[in-house]
């Protein structure tokens, strides 16, 4: 698990929270939503969404703020089954191309309270059709963020919460979360055409 203890930048408005921040930040770094914060303080959600272009695909970053009131283990998992499943690859050519992970989708639980929340996230990471899901944990009232431990995870989710972190201020550069996956996808291509290769050349012998 990592915790993050948000710092408000100064130009921050002095009631401003980890999650009104990060939503800012989001618009600053290119991402859409289609609702305003009127919806988000009524309705509980908000998505905000950004198109990504990885080699020759296309793909998404997406963003989802929920108000949880009382977050537990089983909310957990089950919000992380529903979003992967609303995320994942369909279609013929989305499968096809499901090796690049082009989706991300970071699932914001923002939850009351004024206890720190120990959760492990590690564990809700999901890869699944193309899509990465990130569950993130975030407590208002005590200006605490949760996500899943950096330590632990894979090459292509690593620069996924490495950029999370940017957003969040705990990092000074940006992160291309995307080179990891695009370097292992030629590395995959260029061994497989070695094998072709080779067997072409014992057929011709």
């Amino acid at each position: 698990m990592q915790e993050l203890k948000a710092e408000k930048p100064p130009e921050s408005p002095a009631d401003s929270d980890p999650a009104s921040r990060l939503m800012a930040r989001l618009t600053e770094e290119g991402f859409t939503t289609d609702l305003t914060e009127e919806d988000w303080r009524s309705y509980g959600e908000i998505i905000y969404r950004r198109a990504e272009k990885i080699s020759f695909a296309s793909g998404e970053t997406v963003f989802i703020f929920t108000r949880v009131h009382d977050l537990t283990e089983k909310i957990l998992r089950q919000t992380s089954d529903s979003v992967v499943n609303s995320y994942k690859a369909r279609s013929v050519s989305g499968k096809a191309l499901s090796v690049l992970q082009s989706i991300t989708v970071y699932h914001c639980l923002v939850t009351d309270g004024d206890q720190p929340h120990n959760d492990l996230l590690t564990g809700y990471v999901t890869r699944s059709g193309g899509a990465t899901f990130i569950p993130v944990i975030i407590v208002p009232d005590i200006n605490q963020v949760v996500y899943p431990d950096l330590e632990e995870k894979v090459a292509s989710v690593r620069p996924r919460i490495e950029y999370l972190q940017y957003l969040l201020g705990e990092r000074r550069e940006t992160v291309n979360m995307h080179r990891p996956t695009v370097q292992a996808m030629w590395v995959s291509l260029g061994v497989v055409l070695v094998l072709l290769l080779a067997i072409a050349v014992s057929l011709i012998h």
